[in-house]
This record gives C-alpha cells, sequence and structure tokens, in this order.
C-alpha cells in the first residue's frame, strides 16, 4: 500500500468508521450477503481488513486476486498453493466464500461474430475453445478447496441473433454439466448483457430447456436493466424462482452504473419479492459504479451504504 492509499482509507476511517460500524450493528442482513471482492480491492487482505469490519459482512465472491503481482482470475491461474492461502485469508477474517466466479463461456463461439465487439475478441486466442472445460474442472478444484461447490458461468460473447446459436449454448453447457457432475459442483449461469443470455426472457427459455439442477441462475438485475430489458417486476416474472442460486446486485441508470438506490431498478420491490419468496441464498454486491474520484473503495462504500438503506425499507 502506498501512501497515498494508506491515508485515503485512514481518513475515511477516521471519518466514518463509527457511524458505519454503528450502522452495521443495528442490522441484520436478512440474506448471506457479501461482495465480489476484486470491486474493493483486488488485494484481498486489504479487501478484508478494509471494507468487511465496516459492514459485518461474513460472505465473500472470488473473481480476480493480486496473483504474482497482477490481478488475475482465480480459478485458472491460481496455483493450488496459492488457493489455500486464500483460503486461509477467508477463515482467518471469519469469511465464507459463495462462489468462485469463472469466465468459462465468456469468449466468442467459434464461428461467429459478437455484436459490437473488435477485432481482438472476434478471433480469441488460439485454443481458448478448446481448453474451456480443462479450465471449468481445474476451477471446481480450487473451489472445492476454498470451500463452495459454486462456479459461476456465460453463454459466448452476444450475436446479433442469439436464436440462430442456442442450440449450440446448450449442447456445450451439456458438456460443462458432464464436468459439474464429474466434479460435484453446481453451475451458475449469468444473465450477462453482452452474453447471449441476458434478458429474462432469453433466462426463462434456456432453464426450460436444460432441466438438470445442477445449471443454477445466477440472477443479476443490472445485466437485465443494460440488455433493455426491465429487471422488476417484468423480468422476474418470467424467471423460475426455484433455479436461483445466487443473486449480483447493482444498480443502473441509462448506460451507466449507480450505488444500490441510486438508479432505476426496483430494488425494494425485488427484496420484497424475495422476502415474500423465503430466498434463503446468497447474494453479491457487484459494484461497477465509480465515483467522481474514480476510487473503488469509496465507490463500493456508497453503493453499500444505498444497498443497507434499501434493505432497511424491507
Amino acid at each position: 500500500m502506498n501512501r497515498r492509499e494508506f491515508h485515503r482509507l485512514a481518513g475515511f476511517g477516521a471519518l466514518g468508521f463509527m457511524a458505519l460500524r454503528a450502522a452495521a450493528e443495528n442490522f441484520d442482513y436478512p440474506w448471506k450477503l457479501g461482495i465480489i471482492t476484486d470491486e474493493v480491492d483486488p488485494d484481498l487482505a486489504r479487501t478484508l481488513a478494509s471494507f468487511y469490519p465496516k459492514y459485518q459482512l461474513r460472505w465473500a465472491e472470488i473473481r480476480n486476486l493480486k496473483l504474482d503481482g497482477k490481478s488475475r482470475y482465480v480459478y485458472n491461474s491460481a496455483t493450488p498453493a496459492q488457493v489455500k492461502q486464500i483460503k486461509k485469508q477467508l477463515d482467518d477474517a471469519n469469511v465464507r466464500i459463495s462462489v468462485l466466479d469463472t469466465g468459462v463461456y465468456k469468449i466468442a463461439l467459434p464461428g461467429t461474430a459478437p455484436a459490437g465487439e473488435n477485432a481482438s475478441d472476434l478471433n480469441p486466442v488460439q485454443g481458448e475453445y478448446e481448453k474451456q472445460l480443462d479450465d471449468l474442472k481445474r476451477g471446481a478444484e480450487a473451489a472445492h478447496i476454498l470451500g463452495t461447490d459454486r462456479l459461476r458461468i456465460f453463454t459466448y460473447k452476444r450475436v446479433s441473433d442469439p436464436n440462430a446459436i442456442f442450440d449450440r449454448i446448450v449442447e456445450d453447457l451439456h458438456k460443462a454439466l458432464r464436468v459439474a457432475e464429474d466434479q460435484n459442483v453446481t453451475l451458475l449461469v449469468e444473465n450477462e448483457f453482452d452474453c447471449n443470455v441476458a434478458t429474462g426472457t432469453e433466462t426463462a427459455h434456456l432453464f426450460q430447456a436444460i432441466s438438470d439442477k445442477r445449471l443454477m441462475h445466477n440472477w443479476d438485475p443490472g445485466n437485465c436493466y443494460l440488455a433493455g430489458e426491465q429487471p422488476y417486476p417484468k423480468a422476474w416474472n418470467q424467471l423460475d424462482h426455484s433455479r436461483i442460486g445466487h443473486i449480483h446486485l447493482k444498480d443502473a441508470s441509462g448506460k451507466s452504473w449507480k450505488p444500490i438506490g441510486g438508479g432505476e431498478i426496483d430494488f425494494a420491490g425485488q427484496f420484497r419479492a424475495l422476502k415474500e419468496m423465503a430466498y434463503s441464498g446468497t447474494m453479491s454486491l457487484e459494484t461497477h459504479y465509480k465515483n467522481a474520484q474514480n476510487d473503488p473503495f469509496t465507490s463500493s462504500v456508497e453503493s453499500m451504504d444505498g444497498l443497507v438503506r434499501v434493505l432497511k425499507q424491507v
């Protein structure tokens, strides 16, 4: 940590720590709430030491972490020794992992031209498609060490007509499910605005086609919104709620990310619906929003504060 970062965190703590701590101590989260840790800082130790105590969080979603000096995907970059060290850091902070995020199938499907992508996306690295299932297996092994059996996956970079390649997507998801069965893990397919399953309509279609309960849904209202569909109640009412295994929380207005409660997504209504269905699963803040200072830490604080305010309404 450099001097500027130290003073930023120290100053924030001096000004706001007691108020934030009091707010967290006086509020019981209704669900298993965490954050995708690299949204705060790719250095896990710093996130656990600076952000988690302020909100008394006990769950973490792991995506990218600082490994060998660079921020990298954990699932296919971390060595077994590094994965064990990550597990120790979580245990020492009394934090459990909810989901291990992978980038499996977040590439161009061979023979397709993703809409709005640049030349490098149209020409993925040689052999990238062929190693997707090997990467998934490696991710499953890492997940077991970390203490979870759930991995996030995607549905390939979005093309102009996703229906034209729907059968190929389903076929490849079945291949991934065979790995999931062998490795005893559950796959969470995320509705992602720049992938081929983005909206509630598209998600419902996918889960009607695949009944295997090893494939569950990572519901992301923010991605649904950016894909052009109202997340709640329109998209929500189309989903098979029994297949929701995890939820991402981020708000938006137009094409810009916002703190929770500062955008156009009806999170109060969404949370009431989750309460009514007795949802008992995990969810993670996925900040994405950047404040005027473009600072991930304080941006995440703003968004978590907004999330707590909305939750208190429910």
